[in-house]
């Protein structure tokens, strides 16, 4: 009898050690999902700046930029983190940003949609982490070689044009990681205490609608991602 006592402490010891890893395993996933996932995939689907210069550092049209470029940042390291936060750009840069885009919506206007497209291309070399002004460029090169006759023609630069800024919208600024993160952290909370229900409190509800509020000015500020 005391060796079946012995033998089910041991068993019932196991399964509380592969239930705390288990849980381990989950929290750990869980913060994945809140930071290293969402920072990579901004990381990966953005705009890479110096790609597009000349051994010069020179545009196309023969105006230089200072934008850094992501092409040395390595993952993790400190240059990565510090270009996750908001860009700084000269103010010549912007405001020539601004113009480009000004120039290809007029030159859209006059149905010279080559013109515009090489205008509003020089927004993304000019200004490569700018979401907001990235997504509104993407969408009306998109919207030219449409009216070019794409897809039927220039498909591939229709669909770099429309999906680049899609698959950008799946970093930083994209929902879906958070909401995912969030329930899996409710999920390992409750289950640690050994609650199934896990029923919603109203300090969870209040909590849920300041994150809510914060994210979506942030995302105004920032830039919506591109359904």
């Amino acid at each position: 009898k005391e060796e079946e006592e012995g033998e089910e402490e041991e068993s019932g010891d196991e399964w509380t050690l592969s239930r705390r890893g288990a849980l381990v395993g989950k929290a750990a996933l869980v913060l994945c999902e809140a930071t290293a996932f969402p920072w990579l995939s901004e990381y990966y689907t953005r705009p890479k700046g110096d790609s597009y210069y000349d051994a010069g550092g020179v545009l196309g049209d023969g105006f230089k930029a200072t934008a850094g470029a992501d092409d040395a940042v390595v993952p993790f390291s400190r240059a990565f983190f510090e270009s996750l936060l908001p860009a700084e750009y000269a103010e010549y840069d912007v405001l020539r940003a601004k113009e480009c885009l000004k120039t290809g919506e007029s030159l859209m206007e006059e149905e010279k949609w080559d013109q515009a497209i090489v205008s509003l291309r020089q927004i993304e070399k000019l200004l490569p982490r700018e979401y907001k002004l990235n997504q509104k460029a993407k969408l009306l090169i998109a919207e030219c070689y449409e009216m070019m006759g794409a897809p039927r023609y220039f498909k591939e630069e229709y669909l770099e044009a429309k999906g680049s800024v899609w698959w950008w919208g799946r970093g930083l600024r994209w929902p879906g990681w958070y909401i995912i993160a969030y329930l899996g952290a409710r999920h390992v909370y409750f289950e640690s205490r050994n609650d199934t229900v896990g029923e919603a409190s109203i300090a969870e509800g209040i909590l849920i609608s300041v994150l809510g509020v914060s994210y979506l000015i942030l995302l105004n500020q920032f830039g919506l991602p591109d359904v």
